[in-house]
């Protein structure tokens, strides 16, 4: 598989697969840690965009590759 081709499925990956199930899980493990609700709610409003935005920079970058013939 070529470079381009990695980062764009690697970006969708993460923005689709990853990142709403580790702000969940992260999420959910420290709002049962301090026992709040508020906090894990929050935590995960934190965390998602992060990491989608991490995904998004992949793909946009994998677009960006030259095409290999």
């Amino acid at each position: 598989m070529s470079k381009r081709r990695s980062l764009i499925t690697w970006g969708l990956v993460t923005m689709f697969l990853i990142a709403p199930f580790l702000s969940w899980v992260v999420g959910a493990v420290y709002g049962t840690m301090v026992s709040s609700g508020f906090a894990a709610g929050g935590l995960m409003v934190i965390l998602f965009p992060i990491i989608f935005i991490v995904g998004l920079v992949m793909m946009i970058k994998g677009f960006k590759e030259p095409k290999q013939l």
